[in-house]
């Protein structure tokens, strides 16, 4: 810790020895003297000596001023013509001993702090590294601190497994993988070894993972499956031919709905927060008997590890059944574990066969529009060289910013230690002021796009299969919307031309079709149910256009008059407010002053008082609560929104007012996309979802089924929720992704 480290201790006669007066006189010395640091005035012109010298000699303010006239000059006319000023300080300065306290001094005394509770609430916050540094782990009630404590570990084979878990009719695992280059496997990793927690023994059994065995297992729907990160499993299990069934618990998807702010959901971090275990000591080599070392080319060094990675894994069975009821407990006091059982549980299996079944690219189109892009890329590279009047790396910052702010003298917004700040946002500043800032910005745009979109994706293609099989994540984002990596499909481009036209190498198999179905404005349609808004209630439930309807309020101009870039500017205020959006931000988004944008969202605001009401109270409750929910119970905790930072507060009070429109909006698609999977499954058809990005599904579709798959998904998503307006999907069809839009 910084600061002092020495305590000095000032009682009655250290007072008196330093400032020559009794400890009570400090308080007419405050009110002459003031104390910047609790806002106290005290007498202007007056400071610390002088208020001394008075005090020692008048004791009191009283006894001061009905004796001025012994004062002279400057000092005399301060005092006596800050009189209530002195007063007052000295009020304000003064302790008020006559309020009621039920405590005496005995209950103030230090005492020690109680290391349990504290240890508790550190886990709860992740504060780990105060965990160490404090030793709370060391005497703090654990009982469990031995691996004999824990549980018995029994190696044995696949067949005795099977039976107990077939007589228990659920099963607590843990799969030991190993990587696996086979080109037709979706995840290159394989499953090695099997450990499966028997409660009642209070025994982890494990064994070689035998295919043909553990498929009965996996595949009976009787069969409760308890384990970790499940998704994974799912994909693991498929491409051994098995179809797995009944998982009903996933410990990291668990521990995310409790607490959605965390980075990562490991069971190493559940089993420190929710048992106290420490994995990675309790797995150690030298945590009871020190294993000495070994030659890196001695056999007994590759046992050694071995045993150690089959402890892990048996551990993590044992901690998947020993947090699956506190989670569980958890969810109910919540009232969330029916978000957790029919939306993200279900959610999960929807995800794995999605990354199964992956999505079909072109790589030649991918190739050709790399192509493309290098050309584009190249003609603008020499604009820029011809508009410069000399040749420099335009990838460099550095040389970047003498170019635009040395030799052509443009507006300098923003420098930092290492020179002049070339970000996007100082560009579009400037883009009026030279021609060869318009050329820069399309030269990012296309560099970005070939690297991240064609020679990025490229790799990402399987050699076997012609798919890319993207990681979709649902324990990634606070408000439960679903993301996507490796690489992120839900990330390109929509508003530019060229970023369209990436999606012509996205494309359905031979015979198939590709089925775009997007949600007509979800949020707002959400925020219409929500807020309870009259007018927005009206306009949806009349089909109107919601975007027309606000600028002809807001802009005081009949619906017939409304152009194109007012509705352009009233869709911009409609959708920002749902982000929570400040006059800045509109005013950075549609190009208008700070004024003028203030006044859009004040005529909104006023418009749709409802949303307005809805806005302050959610934002009241999120204070008064420490979190904001949506319609199915899901939370985000936000103790930001009561942060003494005003920057801090403000991004809080914004996420309390967003989160529970997108996360309601992404509630309704979770439960869409399951309804729609099922009901696929039920008709049997071969139609299968292959992505979803933020309010769209995409589904690849034989084309005998078109009008069947139609039906269902304007059944399945248009009947997801039944809010206060209609639910509304747009659907779309082509041969490839970028004729759907």
């Amino acid at each position: 810790m910084g600061g002092k480290t020495e305590i000095e201790n000032f009682d009655k006669n250290k007072i008196i020895e330093t400032y020559g007066i009794l400890p009570k006189e400090l308080i007419e010395v405050k009110g002459l003297m003031g104390d910047t640091s609790d806002n106290i005035p005290g007498v202007p012109g007056v400071g610390e000596k002088t208020a001394l010298s008075l005090i020692k000699e008048y004791k009191t303010l009283e006894n001061l001023y009905n004796n001025t006239d012994n004062l002279k000059g400057k000092m005399k006319e301060n005092i006596e013509n800050n009189k209530d000023m002195a007063y007052l300080s000295r009020q304000l300065g003064t302790i008020d001993i006559n309020v009621p306290v039920d405590k005496n001094l005995e209950d103030f005394k230090v005492s020690e702090w109680d290391r349990k509770e504290v240890l508790e609430l550190f886990k709860t916050l992740r504060f780990n590294r105060f965990i160490e540094r404090f030793d709370l782990e060391k005497d703090s009630g654990s009982e469990e601190t031995d691996k004999e404590n824990l549980f018995e570990y029994i190696e044995t084979d696949a067949k005795e497994i099977v039976e107990k878990i077939k007589e228990e009719k659920n099963i607590y695992y843990a799969f030991e993988i190993i990587d696996d280059e086979e080109p037709s496997n979706i995840i290159k990793k394989k499953i090695k070894k099997i450990n499966v927690y028997i409660e009642k023994e209070n025994k982890v059994y494990n064994s070689e993972f035998d295919t043909n065995l553990f498929k009965e297992v996996f595949e009976q729907k009787e069969i409760s499956k308890y384990g970790h990160k499940i998704k994974i499993d799912y994909i693991l299990l498929k491409q051994l031919d098995i179809n797995p069934k009944n998982f009903v618990f996933d410990s990291s998807i668990g521990a995310y709905l409790l607490n959605a702010s965390v980075n990562s959901y490991t069971l190493e971090e559940i089993a420190k927060q929710y048992l106290n275990i420490d994995i990675d000591k309790y797995c150690s080599n030298d945590k009871e008997e020190k294993v000495e070392q070994t030659s890196l080319f001695d056999s007994s060094a590759e046992e050694t590890a071995t045993n150690e990675r089959n402890y892990r894994a048996a551990t993590y069975a044992y901690v998947i059944g020993k947090v699956k009821p506190i989670i569980i407990s958890d969810l109910e006091k919540i009232n969330s574990l029916k978000l957790f059982e029919d939306i993200e549980m279900k959610t999960a299996e929807v995800l794995a066969d999605m990354q199964f079944e992956g999505i079909c690219v072109d790589q030649s189109e991918l190739v050709k529009f790399g192509e493309g892009l290098k050309k584009n890329i190249e003609e603008l590279r020499i604009d820029i060289y011809k508009l410069a009047n000399c040749e420099f790396n335009i990838n460099s910052t550095k040389q970047l910013g003498e170019v635009l702010f040395e030799k052509l003298n443009l507006t300098v917004f923003k420098k930092t230690k290492n020179g002049y700040s070339t970000d996007g946002d100082t560009l579009e500043k400037i883009k009026d002021e030279h021609p060869i800032v318009e050329k820069i910005l399309d030269y990012r745009q296309l560099m970005k796009l070939n690297s991240t979109y064609v020679e990025g994706m490229i790799p990402y293609i399987n050699p076997k299969t012609g798919r890319i099989h993207t990681f979709f994540h649902q324990t990634v984002t606070s408000t439960g919307r679903i993301s996507s990596t490796e690489p992120n499909l839900q990330n390109i481009p929509t508003r530019t031309e060229l970023g369209k036209k990436l999606r012509k190498a996205f494309k359905a198999e031979e015979k198939n079709i590709l089925l775009d179905a997007d949600y007509s404005q979800i949020e707002l349609r959400v925020l219409a149910h929500m807020s309870n808004d009259e007018i927005m209630i009206k306009g949806f439930n009349e089909d109107a256009d919601i975007h027309t309807i606000t600028a002809s309020e807001i802009f005081k101009v009949p619906i017939e008059d409304v152009s194109k870039q007012l509705r352009s500017r009233a869709k911009a205020v409609n959708f920002g407010i749902v982000y929570g959006i400040s006059d800045f931000g509109l005013s950075e988004q549609i190009d208008i002053n700070r004024k003028e944008a203030k006044k859009y969202i004040e005529q909104y605001l006023e418009t749709y008082h409802g949303i307005k009401e809805f806005m302050d109270k959610t934002i009241e409750d999120a204070k008064r609560k420490g979190y904001a929910e949506t319609i199915f119970n899901r939370r985000r905790y936000m103790p930001e929104i009561n942060s003494n930072n005003h920057v801090v507060r403000k991004f809080g009070e914004r996420a309390a007012m967003n989160m529970p429109i997108q996360g309601t909006a992404a509630d309704i698609m979770k439960i869409a996309m399951i309804n729609v999977y099922n009901m696929l499954k039920e008709k049997e058809l071969k139609s299968k979802i292959v992505l979803q990005v933020h309010d769209e599904l995409l589904i690849e579709c034989l084309e005998k089924e078109k009008d069947e798959v139609i039906q269902v998904l304007r059944n399945c998503m248009e009947n997801a929720a039944k809010l206060k307006v209609p639910l509304k999907v747009d659907i779309e069809e082509g041969r490839s992704w970028f004729q759907t839009k």
